[in-house]
């Protein structure tokens, strides 16, 4: 078995130390007469990169008409999309909430912030039996998977017809959101109920803690390992893993089960150059502002200005470009829960009631979307009121996700 025990070293930098530090990286480059210039480069928040393949998107679905990832509004008309097992998948997989990783095609950005995407891989966090529903059934609130807290915000989605009311212990669920690695705490952004026979395995992604021989944890869930799932790797305590289990457990619910591991992996890191990149998520690994992670991307922030606090557990946005694996920021900004999903839809009109002030919004691509508004609550644009709304139009609607899963809008364009 390969086993280590080595420990990342995690740390915390201020607003204050994080422009000390920038501004003696820069007088560190300055003061390298006769340098690698290309080098100096990169390490200044330079692209130094000249063979760049498009452009990088790594975060939740927030808009549909193609997709919205990140405020880039990527049309998937010719996107190969896939599982995060490599499998093909059809467009209408693709859900709001959905945690995606979007490839732009070479040159395709424009300035509006709309791209072609060459290529989309959905990643889900967790998927297993609900250990324990909690009594209330309003968010926020948590409830468990797998041995893996789950954290329920106003702005998780639910997929059709399921809410945390009609959930129960022993259902089968799959988690797409944000992992922190410190509480080993997903907040949800996505939550869809599964049937268990066609489920072939049960996942979850986080920290490796209480390694021994054949075991570890993750949260309070107990995984035995062989040196058949562990491939390559080595295992060490504080590690980031994802990992692939048998639907049966070791030990019966509810006492403490465990689970044996079919395939653990490292969770995976970036290596494609990209010359537009924005990556939505948490901190996984910090060392300083030159080298920390979010979402599997390694970032170098010591071009960017202004940067908020951070450290393990940060909830951040980062714009850049990729070079040599490495994303050199040019922009760090803290994330607040409340703002995850400002949805933008983009879509045509069925089923609308100006009775019950209703519609139905379906993309291009068969994403549908439940859209309620409140008269003297929402702005038309191009539209002289609600009575405007007819089956047919095309619309693009800006709102937010309410508790029942439906989206209120704030403000409708007629496109």
């Amino acid at each position: 078995m390969k086993i280590a025990n080595e420990k990342p070293a995690f740390a915390r930098v201020t607003r204050r130390e994080g422009l000390l530090s920038l501004l003696g990286g820069a007088l560190f480059l300055a003061g390298c007469g006769g340098g690698d210039s290309s080098q100096a480069a990169v390490n200044s928040g330079g692209t130094g990169s000249t063979d760049a393949s498009g452009s990088l998107s790594v975060g939740p679905i927030a808009g549909m008409g193609s997709i919205i990832v990140n405020g880039v509004r990527f049309s998937d008309d010719l996107a190969k999309i896939l599982d995060d097992d490599g499998i093909t998948v059809d467009r209408k997989d693709l859900k709001l909430g959905m945690m995606c990783r979007v490839k732009g095609k070479a040159k395709s950005r424009k300035a509006d912030k709309t791209d072609e995407a060459e290529e989309i891989t959905l990643r889900s966090d967790l998927l297993g039996p609900i250990d324990s529903i909690p009594v209330a059934t309003t968010a926020p609130t948590t409830m468990v998977v797998l041995g893996q807290k789950v954290q329920i915000t106003i702005t998780t989605i639910f997929e059709d017809d399921l809410s945390l009311a009609n959930l129960h212990a022993n259902d089968i669920v799959e988690v797409h959101g944000f992992v922190d690695p410190v509480s080993n705490v997903i907040t949800a952004t996505r939550i869809e109920r599964k049937v268990l026979a066609n489920v072939k395995f049960f996942k979850l992604q986080g920290k490796v803690s209480k390694l021994a021989l054949t075991t570890f944890q993750i949260g309070t869930l107990v995984i035995s390992f062989d040196q058949a799932a562990l491939g390559n790797l080595t295992l060490a305590n504080d590690l980031l893993v994802r990992v692939r289990l048998d639907k049966v457990a070791i030990t019966p619910v509810p006492a403490v089960a465990t689970r044996k591991a079919i395939k653990i992996r490292a969770v995976e890191v970036e290596t494609e150059d990209h010359d537009e990149v924005e990556v939505k998520g948490l901190i996984t690994v910090f060392t300083s502002i030159a080298d920390f992670t979010v979402n599997g991307v390694k970032i170098d922030a010591r071009g960017a200005a202004g940067l908020p606090p951070l450290e393990v557990g940060s909830r951040v946005e980062v714009e850049g470009s990729m070079v040599k694996g490495v994303l050199m920021a040019k922009k760090v900004e803290e994330e607040d829960e409340k703002d995850d999903f400002k949805f933008v839809l983009h879509g045509t009109v069925s089923g609308n009631s100006t009775v019950g002030l209703t519609f139905t919004l379906t993309s291009t691509g068969g994403m549908v979307a439940k859209v309620t508004f409140k008269v003297g609550d929402v702005k038309f644009v191009n539209l002289a009121s609600a009575a405007s709304l007819k089956d047919g139009l095309t619309l693009k609607v800006e709102g937010r996700v309410s508790p029942d899963g439906s989206f209120v809008a704030k403000r409708i364009t007629r496109e």
